[in-house]
C-alpha cells in the first residue's frame, strides 16, 4: 500500500514494488489524473491494483475507508503522502498547526495501528515494512518560517520509533530522513545550483533513489526496525563544498 501514489516519490516507489512483484493498494488526494496514470504504469508492470481517494486530514474518514477494504493480508505499508507549508500568521496558526500534524503524523500513526492485523499476516522474511518519509531540518538546521511544518515531521519520526517497539517482532517500522527529493517546481534554477553546492554528492535526490530505498528495507532489511534512514547526499553533514 502506498498513501499517496499520483506523482513524484509515491509513484517512483508504487511502480517499484510492482516491478518486484507486489501488487498495490494506491491512494490519492486530489490528483486523480496523476493516480490514474500510476495505475496504469503498475498494471503494466503486471500489479493488480485497488485506487483509493484519501484525505489525510480527516482521520476518521480515512480509517474508515480502510476497514472497508477488509484486508486480510498487507506486506507494507508506504506513506509517502505529506504536507509541506509555510507558517500562517493571520490568526489561523492552530488550525494549520493541527492539520499538519494530522496529516503528517496521527493520521499516518493510526493507520499503521489499524492496518497492522493485516501487516501481521504477511510472508516476508522478518515482517511487514511500514516506512514513511521524515525531514532532515528535524535535526538539522531549523527552517525559518516552518515551525508547524517540522513539529509535525518530528512528531513523526518519534512516533514511528515507537510504533517500532510496538508493533515488533512481526511488523518492522522506520523513516527515510529526507533531504530534497526531486526538486519543488516552484523552486527555481538560482536556488536550486546554491543548494546543490551545499549537497556533498553534487545533486538533489530523485524519486527513483527513494523508491530505491523503500525495497532494499522492504525486501532485503530484515533485521531493521526504529531506524531513521538519512537520504539527503550528505547535506545534513553540514559540509560546505566549494
Amino acid at each position: 500500500m502506498v498513501i499517496g501514489a499520483s506523482q513524484r516519490v509515491g509513484r517512483a516507489v508504487a511502480l517499484e514494488l510492482a516491478r518486484v512483484g507486489f501488487d498495490l493498494v494506491a491512494t490519492f488526494h486530489t490528483d486523480q489524473v496523476g493516480a490514474n496514470e500510476t495505475c496504469s504504469m503498475a498494471i503494466a508492470l503486471g500489479a493488480k491494483v485497488t485506487l483509493l481517494k484519501l484525505d489525510l486530514g480527516d482521520t476518521d474518514a480515512t480509517l474508515q475507508t480502510m476497514r472497508s477494504l477488509a484486508l486480510d493480508r498487507l506486506d507494507a505499508l508506504i506513506v509517502s503522502a505529506g504536507m509541506w507549508e509555510k507558517d500562517f500568521f493571520d490568526g489561523q496558526q492552530s488550525a494549520q498547526a493541527a492539520k499538519l500534524m494530522r496529516v503528517n503524523a496521527a493520521t499516518p500513526m493510526a493507520l499503521a495501528r489499524m492496518l497492522s492485523p493485516a501487516l501481521r499476516r504477511s510472508t516476508l522474511p522478518g515482517g511487514a515494512s511500514v516506512m514513511a518519509f521524515g525531514d532532515i531540518h528535524v535535526d538539522f538546521r531549523p527552517m525559518k518560517e516552518f515551525t508547524h511544518y517540522l513539529a509535525s515531521k518530528s512528531a513523526l519520526q518519534k512516533s514511528f520509533r515507537n510504533l517500532a517497539l510496538e508493533l515488533a517482532p512481526l511488523i518492522r517500522v522506520n523513516v527515510i530522513v529526507a533531504g530534497v527529493i526531486a526538486w519543488p517546481q516552484s523552486m527555481g534554477a538560482n536556488e536550486l545550483a546554491a543548494y546543490v553546492e551545499r549537497v556533498p554528492l553534487g545533486r538533489v535526490g530523485t524519486p527513483n533513489d527513494a523508491a530505491a530505498l523503500v525495497r532494499f528495507v522492504t525486501m532485503e532489511a530484515p533485521f531493521m526496525t526504529g531506524s531513521a534512514i538519512t537520504l539527503d547526499g550528505g547535506r545534513s553533514l553540514g559540509h560546505d563544498v566549494g
